[in-house]
């Protein structure tokens, strides 16, 4: 099972493993009035007041249909309405951006031969990807030093695991972001940090299983570094956020 269930983080530590923290993109965030704009970044800055709202650059490695590029949006929107619940209407999705043909003939496990400064996601063809995991993260790349890799069967319990990784700067000693749990006995099923996150969410004091790569649950990490944010173990919303604005470059 965990040599099937094997969704990647990938920590980058310094600039000798050829993955260097890169910032860029001053775009406006023109996400709805109705939640609160978190800016363009991809992710919730540390002690970020909620409702924060992420914006996303996805790219395509290859030239591909308009087609493609929906099919992509349509997983995130639902991505979207599931991250909205698990944060209890605290994080949401605002815009996609998404455009092709950033990196022709690549595979991506060649991510560290890549140019991602300007990127969030990457999403290669089921064929070109090979690693590592079956979705990965990578902390230190991309637009504000986090990067997602992504195949473009992702199916929506593991965009959410990855979107786990990517979306807080924490301050824990075992990594910036959160982990995955599957790396350490026992089991906790109750995270989608796991491999079975039914339903999903995130540990908390009242379900965590000690384990001995983590000091903390998930949430228990997340309220310290983000003490406005609130958990009240319900993980879910009574209405569904609102959708996020895609933009699309299509290359002919």
């Amino acid at each position: 099972m965990r040599a099937l269930r094997a969704v990647g983080l990938v920590t980058a530590l310094a600039v000798a493993a050829s993955i260097s923290c890169k910032k860029g993109g001053n775009d406006d965030d023109d996400s709805s009035p109705t939640v609160q704009p978190g800016g363009p970044e991809s992710y919730a800055p540390k002690g970020s007041t909620p409702p924060v709202s992420v914006t996303l650059k996805i790219v395509f490695a290859e030239n591909v249909a308009l087609s493609a590029m929906q099919a992509i949006a349509a997983k995130y929107e639902a991505a979207n309405i599931s991250l909205w619940n698990v944060t209890e209407g605290q994080i949401r999705i605002s815009r996609l951006r998404i455009s092709d043909n950033a990196h022709p003939g690549s595979n991506s496990n060649q991510y560290a031969q890549l140019n991602l400064s300007g990127e969030d996601v990457c999403v290669w063809s089921p064929g070109a990807f090979n690693g590592p995991g079956i979705a990965f993260v990578l902390v230190g790349e991309g637009r504000f030093g986090r990067f997602m890799g992504v195949p473009t069967n992702i199916a929506n319990n593991t965009l959410m695991h990855e979107l786990g990784h990517m979306l807080f700067d924490l301050s824990w000693s075992v990594a910036p972001v959160l982990i995955d749990e599957y790396d350490d006995p026992p089991d906790d099923p109750a995270c989608m940090m796991e491999l079975t996150y039914s339903p999903l969410r995130w540990c908390s004091a009242t379900n965590h299983l000690d384990q001995p790569g983590q000091p903390r649950s998930c949430w228990d990490q997340i309220l310290i570094d983000y003490p406005a944010f609130t958990y009240t173990n319900t993980n879910t919303m009574p209405a569904p956020p609102p959708a996020p604005d895609i933009d699309y470059t299509d290359t002919p």
